[in-house]
């Protein structure tokens, strides 16, 4: 199976974001279910961008639950790399929001590895907008 590609969505200050199916997936760009446990999902930043700390990730599961593995980053970007990987637990029909550290996640090429342990689960990034 191949990696799924999220795209981050970039919010508006004070605005509506896209619509995106945090739990039931189905989304072409983000909010996607999982359908490989061995690729996982590779987190892009929106274009243009690079990823800060305003990265945030929402997971959803389907009826079975299951864990998503965010995967150490590379040293250099991610000079926290020493932390690890860090587990996320989903129960069945459950939803969590997470506050990504990108300088312990970030790759080298600007992107952020997460594997899913199960198929089912659904990951949704979105990034803050900027102070004025």
């Amino acid at each position: 199976m191949a990696v799924t590609v999220i795209t981050t969505e970039l919010l508006v200050r004070s605005t509506r974001s896209a619509d995106l199916p945090f739990i039931a997936g189905g989304g072409t760009a983000n909010a996607i279910v999982a359908t490989s446990t061995t690729d996982g999902w590779e987190i892009a930043p929106p274009s243009g961008l690079s990823f800060d700390e305003r990265l945030i990730i929402i997971l959803g599961s389907d009826g079975t639950g299951g864990d998503v593995v965010f995967k150490a980053g590379d040293r250099g970007p991610a000079q926290r790399v020493d932390l690890g990987d860090a587990t996320i637990t989903l129960a069945a029909n459950d939803g969590r929001v997470v506050h990504i550290e990108t300088s312990r996640f970030l790759q080298n090429d600007g992107k952020i590895i997460a594997i899913p342990t199960t198929t089912g689960l659904v990951l949704t990034a979105v990034m803050g907008a900027k102070a004025p």
